[in-house]
């Protein structure tokens, strides 16, 4: 018999453990940065209701229609597109093969300011410690797998999800105590009108509405076969604002930092890692908010680590009979295996291709292009060719609201992913 989430508030909980990654809290306040700061917002919030949410729903009405797991789905679908379900597969299997190695740097980063260790990020990659910290994550992201949806997954969300926003609030007030607090809210909360006729403010919108809400691969399906009843529509919102909320409060938190110590907005990991760490050590109790930074970080991306792994882990149950212990066993060290190249990029091997160092080869291939794919091969098959009746048993809705979101998945998202695509590769 299937697995089952407990309880709704464990479901949704996990849900948004998997759609807040490392990508809500430091992609996004530099995608802001990039992009005019409070401007961006308006498109920002149009895009992840009017685009993410949709296929958000879809996932889940996936799911539990079919009660089962990515490939599968798409076989019952239709026999040719199962192809597309094992691409989606291999696809998520390969983002969190490097994903894992990012996960690794936040926790070592986390101890090193538990321990008053003060380690340059450059000394640090330059080491093989990025390998070890890699095997950690992986190996804390495989038990959590094996101890199934409700004593692994749900439980773990029930933890770390609500210690997140905790960590996040107390950050928050110390942020907006700092002298640049004023200066660096008036960046992100002042829209610059004109930015919003750059057509790539809109673009970098809903490519981040994508990136954030984990939408397009396979992960929400997966989670959606293990719903009960829920109003998929009230729980996709729910999931959405609190993705939406924890974007905004991490851009709260990060900009007074970025203007009172004179830092770049725009500079992403850079941010993170170079910046941050040695203002958090001149810092009043800095060692103390070096560690709960890093930690909100780890929480974050273990979670969406872990609901990657499902993924491929459901497939094998699902797909190929495994037991969930031998699946996750597999499925890990696969992944483990494809991903020691990622770990040892920017070490003293240097791992590269074409001059770029595998990690980053593999964000752009599999991160980026992957996902858009992923997404486009999503709305497609569902869209144009499941019966839509289908999916609203399962939404529910008026008649209007059906055409609507008919219109949205057919339409408007595969047009956006495209446009995205194309300016990706451009």
């Amino acid at each position: 018999m299937r697995e089952k989430w407990s309880s709704s508030i464990g479901f949704i909980l996990a849900s948004i453990g998997s759609a807040v990654g490392i990508g809500n809290i430091w992609r996004f306040p530099y995608i802001v940065g990039e992009n005019g700061g409070g401007a961006f917002l308006i498109p920002y919030i149009i895009a992840v209701f009017l685009f993410g949410m949709p296929l958000m729903m879809l996932e889940f009405a996936l799911g539990r229609h079919f009660q089962t797991s990515v490939v599968p789905t798409f076989s019952a679908i239709g026999k040719r597109f199962r192809i597309a379900g094992i691409f989606i597969v291999l696809g998520i299997s390969m983002i969190l093969s490097y994903y894992l190695v990012i996960t690794g740097w936040v926790l070592a980063y986390s101890l090193f300011f538990i321990a008053d260790i003060s380690v340059p990020f450059s000394v640090f990659t330059a080491s093989y410690y990025p390998l070890l910290f890699f095997l950690c994550s992986g190996g804390i992201t495989f038990f959590v797998v094996m101890a199934g949806v409700k004593g692994g997954i749900e439980q773990m969300a029930k933890i770390l999800i609500p210690l997140l926003f905790i960590m996040l609030l107390l950050l928050l007030a110390f942020s907006l105590s700092l002298p640049g607090a004023g200066q660096g809210m008036r960046f992100y909360l002042t829209p610059d009108f004109e930015r919003l006729t750059d057509p790539f403010v809109w673009t970098a919108a809903f490519g981040q509405a994508f990136f954030s809400l984990s939408v397009g691969f396979g992960i929400l399906l997966t989670y959606g076969s293990y719903m009960r009843e829920e109003h998929i529509a009230k729980s996709a919102g729910i999931i959405t604002i609190s993705d939406l909320f924890i974007a905004i409060l991490s851009g709260i938190v990060i900009f007074p930092l970025v203007f009172s110590f004179g830092l770049d907005p725009a500079s992403g990991v850079q941010l993170a890692f170079v910046a941050l760490p040695p203002v958090f050590q001149e810092l009043r109790f800095g060692l103390f908010l070096g560690a709960v930074f890093f930690l909100l970080l780890f929480f974050a991306a273990i979670t969406s680590s872990v609901s990657m792994l499902e993924v491929p882990v459901a497939t094998l149950i699902d797909q190929y009979g495994f037991e969930r212990k031998k699946a996750a066993t597999v499925a890990s060290l696969l992944i483990m295996l494809t991903g020691l190249p990622a770990a040892l990029s920017y070490t003293a091997l240097k791992l590269e291709l074409f001059g770029t160092p595998l990690l980053d080869l593999k964000d752009f291939l599999f991160g980026t292009i992957g996902l858009i794919l992923a997404g486009l091969i999503l709305s497609i098959t569902a869209g144009w060719f499941l019966d839509s009746r289908i999916i609203f048993k399962e939404i529910r809705g008026g008649r209007v609201a059906q055409k609507l979101f008919t219109g949205i998945i057919k339409f408007l998202i595969p047009t956006i992913l495209l446009i995205n695509l194309v300016v990706r590769l451009l």
